[in-house]
């Protein structure tokens, strides 16, 4: 039989190998791997509302799992007793325990016979309870108990870090619509000095399409050499100037550009490029 921890570096194993995407398939593969490895018959991940003390069945899988998604009911029971608690649980005599509500055996014609419930963590915020039942070596132990609880914290992280990702991208393509809209034009690179945005302003004002988006910055000499240099004293030297000017040929035409540059800021405040806003003033 498996030690405890084998159980958890197999079970990180396959989390890491298989990498279930987005919240619904991580906790299925909780409740499913998690039900697996524990040996038990049936599983179930509770979300959690702490504001209205409210638990809805996430994914749940057993003899009558597949009916009880999306039903939500107050803190009570086992899993309630974990949420208020914010600690695992272990009851291996579900008929004796104060904690135990019959309720959903009752609705659903289920026999729980032992259970175990564990609050799934992640940067301090409560996601979830998971909660497995019906040990099949007849009852769970305190290993079992201990197991379960970093099988859901090992999950709860991955789950945070998918949302934050989601956030990240939200952000990114918010500001990608803003910045794509503006009435000026925009040139921004990486820190690598890569171009990662040329907006459709810029194109109107240098008079050509999107060549130069993911190219080094260095390729935009051909286009105008103080556009290089602007970018290139922000990436290197951290200096920007606001209100200045600088003359090119635009095929063939003489333009007078006034421009600031900035550092490129992302959401944690942290700077991961640079750019310069501009606009064509040749006739101003």
């Amino acid at each position: 039989m498996s030690s405890p921890i084998d159980l958890i570096l197999k079970f990180s194993r396959d989390l890491a190998y298989e990498k279930p995407q987005g919240e619904d398939a991580l906790w299925d593969f909780l409740v499913r791997r998690g039900a697996n490895l524990l040996g038990c018959h049936a599983a179930s991940f509770f979300e959690t509302d702490e504001a209205k003390r409210l638990l809805t069945f996430r994914k749940s899988i057993g003899p009558v799992g597949g009916d009880l998604v999306g039903v939500s009911f107050g803190y009570q029971g086992v899993v309630g007793a974990c949420a208020e608690g914010k600690e695992p649980v272990l009851i291996n005599d579900a008929e004796t325990s104060p904690l135990f509500t019959k309720k959903v055996d009752t609705g659903t014609g289920f026999k729980t016979k032992n259970v175990i419930a564990v609050p799934a963590f992640a940067n301090g915020e409560l996601l979830g309870v998971a909660e497995f039942i019906n040990a099949q070596a007849g009852s769970f132990n305190g290993e079992d108990l201990k197991a379960a609880s970093l099988l859901a914290s090992l999950v709860a992280r991955d789950v945070y870090i998918s949302r934050q990702e989601a956030t990240i991208k939200q952000l990114n393509l918010k500001g990608e619509s803003t910045i794509n809209n503006l009435s000026g034009g925009f040139i921004g690179s990486d820190m690598e000095g890569k171009v990662i945005f040329f907006n459709p302003k810029a194109s109107e004002i240098f008079e050509v399409g999107q060549e130069y988006l993911n190219k080094p910055v260095v390729e935009l000499f051909q286009l105008c050499p103080d556009i290089v240099s602007a970018i290139g004293d922000v990436l290197k030297q951290g200096k920007t100037v606001r209100r200045q000017e600088f003359t090119c040929m635009v095929n063939g035409k003489k333009k007078v550009v006034g421009y600031s540059s900035i550092n490129i800021k992302g959401v944690d405040g942290k700077i991961i490029g640079a750019g310069i806003i501009f606009q064509d003033i040749t006739n101003l």
